[in-house]
């Protein structure tokens, strides 16, 4: 199985019924996560990325807006950390496969961002969950999902 210390992102896709997609390898010549997100938005979603010109967006959350808009989970993992942007809505299978993914680093600190949208010029989360060191991330996904709750996708 790939590991995500190996990467710089994953999608857990919403079309492919949770599928995790690992993207921007780390041993490649990345140093952002921009370009990995703008790779990424060319490789998947390529008519897309020239319609909303994906080459002249400057920040993170320019991409991940579209791709949540999509009904993906994105996730940027770094030295240290890791961030998680929740779209609104999500299916069961999309659950299924993130406590998968944040099963395997259970240690790494993580914060979830949820419902990217719009405001005052600026893309801002509805939600923040920040890191909780008492908590494996698997249990404060749990405490998210508690939290907030998130509206299923209907198939």
């Amino acid at each position: 199985m790939e590991k995500m210390d190996d990467y710089w992102m994953a999608v857990i896709s919403s079309e492919d019924d949770g599928l995790i997609r690992f993207f921007g390898r780390k041993d490649e010549e990345y140093f952002l996560h921009l370009e990995v997100l703008k790779d990424y938005l060319y490789t998947y979603y390529n008519d897309l990325a020239k319609q909303i010109g994906a080459d002249d967006l400057h920040t993170n959350e320019e991409i991940i807006i579209y791709l949540n808009t999509l009904g993906n989970i994105v996730y940027l993992h770094s030295a240290g950390y890791g961030l998680i942007y929740m779209p609104k809505e999500v299916s069961d299978k999309q659950i299924e496969s993130l406590y998968q993914l944040l099963s395997s680093f259970p240690k790494t600190p993580i914060y979830i961002d949820y419902n990217l949208m719009r405001k005052n010029g600026k893309i801002v989360p509805q939600e923040i969950i920040n890191s909780d060191d008492s908590l494996r991330n698997t249990q404060l996904l749990d405490k998210f999902l508690n939290f907030k709750s998130y509206t299923k996708k209907v198939k």
